[in-house]
């Protein structure tokens, strides 16, 4: 737990703070939402690097259990006028409950065979979503989802809702990262098998990180549809799946504050090729998904451990170089 509060991760702590704090106060209300969807999406990315860079597990269905949580709330709030803070609550519950069962069933899946299985399961709930239309309204979706009281002016309050969520979800990772959970997910990351002889319950500590990736997924999701006011199943399929997995992995699927940094530089290019789309047609459509895909590809060859990781090695790098001669003799 030390390195959790060295001082150098205090300081990345501070200026996380700072510019999230900061953030409102320097740009127009379209920035003001872009914030908030990427605070959201953090929400999602954080759980999925517990799933894939310290369980070393994959996953292609994120979005399924971000829908989960999303509808949840929707069908709580306006078929059976739940208070919404109440369907907050319920919204993450049922995603990790869905998630634990998935991972029950694929238990024993490895490499692509896990792959395709979350993919399946991701392509299942979208379809759900379209086709059961006494519950979930179908293909025009759910309206009328009200905002969560005291936030419902859905501005600068909410913001700092959804970023001090995210805060919360950071440090408890952090913390899981930190501890004896922590050790064991990075042991069966690195070989199932040694870290099945030392003792360690695979089985087991494969199913909390799943859940704990759609407990978080299940709070993000909860929180878009009071944000939105309206859901549909369009944004809940494989297009953010594979969004969310690209997030991940240019950040380095092995660190929360990667997770935080990918989130952040996937959904920056994502508003520039919305904002370039205005004047090049040709960048609308499913065009986003095709960048994101490419950017996927070329992190996995060129930069597989992801950008803070890679920083990480630079800094303790340049740490270690000796000094020159002259500067040693203090010339």
């Amino acid at each position: 737990m030390k390195a959790l509060f060295s001082k150098k991760s205090l300081i990345v702590f501070g200026v996380y703070l700072l510019v999230a704090g900061l953030f409102p106060f320097f740009g127009s209300d379209y920035f003001l939402s872009v914030g908030i969807i990427m605070g959201l999406h953090a929400i999602v990315t954080i759980g999925l690097s517990l799933v894939m860079g310290y369980a070393g597990q994959i996953s292609l269905g994120q979005a399924a259990f971000w829908g989960i949580g999303a509808y949840t709330t929707g069908i709580l709030t306006t078929k059976w006028g739940m208070s919404p803070w109440f369907a907050l609550l319920i919204a993450a519950l049922i995603p990790a409950i869905a998630a634990f069962l998935m991972a029950r069933a694929i238990a024993g899946l490895q490499g692509y065979y896990l792959a395709m299985a979350t993919l399946a399961m991701g392509f299942i709930v979208q379809i759900v979503f379209g086709e059961w239309e006494s519950v979930t309204g179908g293909m025009g979706g759910l309206v009328g989802i009200p905002a969560l009281p005291l936030f419902d002016d859905l501005g600068v309050d909410f913001y700092y809702l959804v970023w001090g969520m995210v805060t919360l979800v950071l440090l408890f990772s952090l913390g899981i990262i930190h501890s004896r959970i922590g050790r064991a997910f990075r042991a069966i990351h690195k070989s199932e098998i040694a870290a099945t002889s030392i003792g360690i319950n695979v089985a087991n500590y494969k199913l909390l990180a799943f859940v704990l990736s759609g407990l978080f997924a299940g709070i993000s999701g909860g929180l878009y549809a009071n944000y939105m006011g309206i859901i549909d199943p369009q944004p809940f399929g494989l297009h953010e799946s594979i969004k969310f997995l690209t997030m991940v992995v240019v950040g380095g699927a092995a660190s929360v504050w990667g997770a935080l940094l990918g989130t952040i530089l996937i959904g920056s290019i994502g508003e520039v090729m919305l904002i370039l789309s205005e004047h090049f047609p040709m960048l609308k459509g499913d065009m986003d998904t095709i960048v994101y895909g490419a950017i996927l590809v070329l992190c996995i060859i060129f930069m597989p451990e992801g950008l803070v990781p890679r920083l990480q090695k630079i800094m303790a790098k340049r740490q270690e170089e000796p000094l020159p001669a002259e500067r040693k003799l203090g010339a």
